[in-house]
């Protein structure tokens, strides 16, 4: 028996959900890393005292074996977390340019079942526009918080460029160098920023289809 094809309108419904399920995964899995870096920090541990020597052919060396275990497992645990940060902010930021897309080819009158992404086409990894466009949506309830979310989200992008612009330099002042500090923390910020303006962009798609589309 064959399976009922199911209506694009639910199937892109599913797509964007998608998105923000594995945006939330890696925004669980990040916090989760960050937590347990903090767990290993070398400033927050009594550290023992005991030292072994270490001795190979013409050599004899000394180490702190609970010293050289701490330290092992916080680098592996802060190349973790980085590679996790980097994969939520990934995550995030496909979450909400997907719904984003998908909210303008509803309204253009498209059909489409799923969201399409770009990939580069070297490392395959998302490619994302610098800005997000507006989605025009006046009688959605949420619009105003829909709006003040891309502005959050583009403020974060802006911050990036204007730290890396400042650390490209040759000489930096002390003025300087505080700036690049705030717009460094400023564009940490992006992934949390991506993932709420992703979840009322999903949220406007279905209002979206249930306002401007007739359900199969």
């Amino acid at each position: 028996m064959t399976k009922p094809s199911q209506p694009w309108t639910m199937s892109l419904e599913d797509s964007v959900f998608a998105l923000g399920a594995a945006a939330r995964e890696c925004q669980a899995a990040a916090r989760a890393a960050a937590v347990t870096t903090s767990h290993y920090d070398l400033d927050r541990l009594r550290l023992l005292d005991g030292k072994v020597m270490r001795r190979r052919q013409a050599y004899t060396g000394e180490q702190e074996p609970h010293l050289a275990a701490l330290s092992r497992i916080g680098q592996a645990q802060l190349q973790t977390k980085h590679q996790l940060e980097r994969l939520y902010e990934e995550t995030a930021q496909a979450y909400a340019h997907g719904a984003n897309w998908a909210v303008r080819t509803v309204k253009a009158g498209e059909q489409p079942a799923h969201v399409v992404l770009k990939v580069d086409h070297v490392d395959d990894s998302y490619e994302f526009s610098a800005s997000m466009p507006t989605l025009d949506l006046e009688r959605f309830s949420q619009s105003v918080q829909l709006q003040a979310a891309r502005r959050v989200y583009e403020r974060c992008i802006v911050a990036g460029y204007e730290a890396e612009g400042i650390d490209r330099q040759a000489y930096i002042s002390d003025h300087e160098a505080g700036e690049m500090h705030t717009a460094l923390n400023i564009a940490a910020g992006l992934p949390d920023a991506a993932y709420a303006y992703g979840v009322l962009a999903e949220a406007a798609l279905r209002w979206t289809l249930t306002n401007s589309v007739n359900r199969q």
